[in-house]
């Protein structure tokens, strides 16, 4: 110990007992890591949470200190190593990167020490954004690797190289690197790494929409784990498939996954792990409609995605929980998970954007220090004043474009912000003018409803209340009452398909868009079944009835509501027909439409009722020729079912020469149908 101080000093001078108890405390714990680094290739590759590292940290500081005054070659790589993985752990890159260079330097070139250093040199500069020095420390590394036949570091660069080219996008490139480490790992018969590599394989099939490959290798890595038990693998490996099936839009099976994965994960395992199972529930519940359990999962996931230190993972889950709460109409929360959302990818930003400028920086700077380094080599003497003059020139230069690129990032972040608070206050005055819209139709649609159900559907049935009373006091002639029991029989007819109608339409009202289920119909059959139907009805008006559909006419519509519209149609003709008229009913094809055509010779339509009758304004009807009543529902009803089946409604009429009706559906044609059928039909037809 008496060597560790100067010549001619004594302990007095260096604090007496203290500095024995310093000594003797870093002494022990230098003794503990030489037992626990005996082994030269021993690198630390598992995962450190963050306390973990700051605890290392912390113990391992004064060890690295008294290792460098005693110049054990072996510890101090051991502690370099350690520290930098602690410091890797808590983002402080270049301080993981100041240990692992130290940690090569102490190894003798082209060693498996100095591989090892290389690959955790690989992983730091790719973690800081460095991609292309990562992939060149890596390829250093490989080929050392290789030369040693040394397959396990052969496998760790392969699986980080993939891990490169997924996160840059070059997924081709990673699903290559994913074999070969995959064919490494089962020549040594290691099986967990085995397991390992399949998964991640799987993930780059994933990503290519290889679903197909993708299940069958996380299908075996599952396999693999289980057989070994290793619940952290089995785990991710069932996240792996939820997350195909996820990408499939098969939200129940996802879920089903994903739930099997978040129970099968031991308490142990990486808080990044878990997180990233707890958001997938969350997705995925929000999907399947559980906005309740949605919420709570994504909350969960916060806080080990915090403990990782990965402001990207957090950032995810708070969009997700931005996305759910807005959908639950919960504004103010969605606002505070907007604001985090928005800090943490500004941070995200200039993290990257600080990566990069680090890059470029590095490049330049070590580009120009060789540059010059040759120059004083050529001609010291002469070029020393001016290299003088050009240093200071530059370092002014650099201060003037650092201070104004620092006023323009200031400024240009402020206006960033401003445009953000623009379009969230624009989006939220959007929704709000959207629900106010969607209440007052909801409004209306309530008060048409109580309006009909008031005025027309109370008359038939005090009629019918009336007759009954009649008949059971038995005071009414038969022939009286085969009258009355005639005219109500009408009456519930009408009401019948006022019925029909009201319900129709209030379905529709509050469905919305998008309600139409696309299948393949015939309109012939649809014809004659509606055409039978009023037959009665044209014999009793003296109406002629003509159906002059072709043969066999395939359409592609919803067959309900394709039926209604036949039947209002219809129903409108013989009500505004008179005695002696004709009703006819006919198709042809328009290229991929087919155009229906109900004509009649009834009393037609006054001009100034033309453009109410399928107008935005309020229902109206007039009655019929036998003095039939309407609701003026029936038209609405055509008019919005042919639209959601991605046809038009027209019409033409002239005062007492009659009316023709006009509306289109798309033709049945297995090869164009979803070329000529508007979007959201389309996709109905698809499911």
């Amino acid at each position: 110990m008496q060597r560790m101080f100067p010549p001619g000093s004594s302990m007095a001078h260096y604090g007496g007992w203290r500095i024995w108890a310093v000594v003797l405390w870093a002494a022990v714990g230098l003794a503990t890591a030489s037992a626990t680094a005996a082994v030269p290739t021993d690198v630390p590759r598992e995962e450190l949470s963050v306390t973990q590292a700051r605890a290392v940290l912390l113990r391992l500081s004064p060890q690295l200190v008294v290792a460098q005054r005693y110049h054990d070659t072996l510890q101090l790589r051991q502690l370099h190593w350690r520290v930098g993985q602690a410091n890797y752990t808590l983002h402080r890159y270049d301080a993981a990167l100041r240990h692992y260079r130290q940690a090569a330097r102490l190894s003798s070139s082209r060693s498996a020490e100095w591989a090892w250093s290389g690959w955790l040199l690989g992983r730091t500069l790719f973690s800081q954004g460095d991609t292309g020095k990562s992939r060149q420390t890596y390829a250093k590394a490989f080929a050392t690797f290789r030369r040693l036949r040394n397959l396990t570091g052969q496998g760790q660069v392969l699986e980080q190289m993939g891990e490169l080219y997924g996160q840059t996008g070059h997924w081709p490139q990673a699903q290559t690197s994913y074999e070969q480490a995959l064919s490494t790992w089962q020549l040594m018969n290691d099986q967990p790494h085995v397991a390992q590599a399949l998964n991640r394989l799987g993930t780059a099939h994933r990503e290519q929409k290889h679903y197909s490959r993708a299940l069958y290798y996380l299908r075996q890595s599952l396999k693999m784990a289980r057989r070994h038990q290793d619940s952290t693998q089995i785990s991710q490996a069932l996240n792996g498939m939820g997350r195909v099936y996820q990408t499939l839009n098969n939200q129940e099976v996802a879920y089903s996954f994903f739930t099997q994965a978040l129970q099968t994960l031991p308490a142990t395992a990486r808080p990044r792990t878990r997180a990233i199972i707890l958001r997938n529930l969350g997705v995925t519940s929000d999907s399947l409609g559980n906005h309740g359990a949605a919420a709570q999962y994504l909350r969960l996931a916060l806080g080990p995605a915090r403990q990782t230190g990965s402001k990207v993972l957090v950032s995810e889950v708070y969009g997700a929980l931005v996305a759910l709460y807005r959908r639950q109409g919960q504004p103010q929360a969605a606002l505070e998970a907007l604001a985090h959302y928005t800090e943490l990818q500004d941070s995200v930003f200039a993290e990257q954007r600080s990566a990069q400028v680090a890059e470029l920086q590095t490049r330049y700077e070590t580009e120009k220090k060789e540059k010059e380094i040759q120059l004083l080599l050529k001609d010291r003497q002469l070029q020393q004043a001016n290299l003088h003059r050009q240093t200071l020139l530059r370092n002014l230069l650099a201060v003037g474009s650092l201070l104004l690129l620092l006023t323009v990032a200031v400024m240009y972040r402020a206006h960033r912000r401003q445009q953000v608070s623009n379009r969230l206050l624009q989006r939220k005055n959007a929704a709000i003018h959207r629900q106010k819209e969607e209440l007052d139709r909801l409004n209306h649609t309530k008060d048409t409803l109580f309006s009909i159900i008031s005025h027309d559907l109370r008359g038939p049935l005090s009629s019918l209340y009336s007759l009954l009373a009649l008949m059971k006091l038995g005071r009414l002639p038969a022939e009286r009452l085969a009258s009355h029991s005639e005219r109500l029989t009408r009456m519930l007819d009408g009401t019948l398909h006022l019925l029909d109608n009201l319900l129709n339409w209030s379905a529709a009202q509050l469905k919305g868009e998008g309600s139409a289920r696309a299948e393949r119909i015939r309109l012939d059959e649809l014809a004659d079944e509606t055409v039978a139907l009023f037959q009665g009805d044209a014999e009793r008006k003296n109406i002629r009835l003509q159906n002059d559909m072709p043969e066999v006419c395939l359409a592609r519509a919803d067959v309900n509501m394709t039926r209604l519209i036949l039947r209002n149609l219809l129903s409108n003709a013989l009500k505004f027909t008179g005695s002696g008229g004709t009703v006819m009913l006919a198709a042809r094809r328009q290229g991929q439409w087919w155009e229906i055509t109900v004509q009649d010779t009834g009393v037609g339509i006054e001009p100034a009722q033309q453009n109410r009758l399928l107008g935005n304004g309020a229902h109206f009807t007039t009655p019929g020729t036998a003095r039939e009543k309407g609701t003026g529902l029936g038209l609405r009803l055509c008019q919005e079912f042919v639209l959601r089946n991605g046809g038009k409604l027209t019409f033409q009429s002239q005062p007492g020469v009659g009316s023709v009706f006009q509306f289109t559906l798309p033709a049945f044609d297995e090869g164009s149908f979803t070329q000529a059928m508007p979007p959201a039909v389309a996709n109905a037809a698809a499911e």
